[in-house]
């Protein structure tokens, strides 16, 4: 007999540059296929009709169409397999904690049961004080925002970044020790893909990192969904650098083109 416990996400928390030796790595093992997704884009600062395509990115991931609710996927279509790097949080609204504040962390949760050969690992950095509440714990909270931060009750396993107990990461810490991981694993010989949806000055940083990194290695693969907004589009809309880094790919933000370049690129199969 199973209880609450048994299906709960694992949690490690990571102080500075100790590095965790069991979390991400110690799924590797169970993972058959070897290819690690990054995820990122926009959160709390996406506009709600930007948002609207996530749905899109949740469907050509999971192998559904838009819409779709409850059973396995669709036989004829390819979902994602491998490791899924995300941020590992939700954002929920402070009047109403049932309200969940749409935002790119929330399309691994949501594909996880559709996609059996994966893990969704999230990576979490501490930004603020740490806040246990009945509505999980908080990781970020500002008193210019509507809503609050909080570890995301859906996940395979989470780290948690902080560079001593009593001082603060920041947000840019989360995609750093994700290339980390990343390269890690490019040493085992597995394939990496950092695909992008929205996004303000992180995810910008985190776009320019991997293209970077792309001149050098081939395995730092960039995907810009181009009509999602903010960062996304504007580096899929500037040809020049698109040029200038050949391993930076674009599609269009509709289930169809996602799915077409998501197996071209191998993150679906």
């Amino acid at each position: 007999m199973t209880s609450f416990v048994d299906n709960a996400p694992s949690l490690y928390i990571q102080t500075g540059d100790d590095k965790s030796q069991m979390f991400g790595m110690n799924f590797a093992r169970n993972i058959q296929r070897h290819f690690v997704m990054r995820l990122t884009g926009g959160c709390g600062l996406m506009n709600e009709s930007d948002a609207v395509g996530l749905a899109n990115l949740q469907a050509a991931l999971s192998g559904q169409n838009v819409g779709d609710s409850g059973g396995d996927a669709q036989a004829s279509h390819p979902r994602f397999a491998g490791f899924c790097l995300f941020g590992g949080t939700r954002m929920v609204s402070k009047a109403n904690p049932t309200v969940i504040v749409p935002g790119i962390t929330e399309v691994p949760p949501a594909i996880s049961a559709h996609c059996p050969d994966a893990a969704m690992l999230g990576v979490i950095a501490k930004v603020g004080h740490l806040r246990y509440t009945s509505q999980g714990i908080v990781v970020a909270n500002s008193d210019t925002d509507a809503y609050a931060t909080i570890v995301h009750p859906t996940q395979t396993s989470v780290v948690l970044l902080q560079p001593s107990a009593d001082s603060f990461a920041s947000w840019d810490d989360e995609a750093k020790e994700c290339i980390t991981i990343c390269d890690a694993l490019r040493d085992m010989q597995w394939q990496g893909l950092l695909t992008v949806y929205n996004g303000g000055g992180v995810t910008e940083r985190e776009i320019l990192r991997w293209a970077k990194l792309g001149k050098i290695n081939p395995f730092w693969r960039v995907l810009l969904i181009k009509g999602s907004g903010r960062k996304a589009d504007e580096y899929a809309n500037d040809q020049e650098f698109l040029d200038e880094h050949p391993t930076v790919h674009v599609c269009e933000n509709t289930v169809e083109d996602m799915r077409r370049k998501l197996f071209e690129l191998g993150a679906i199969v």
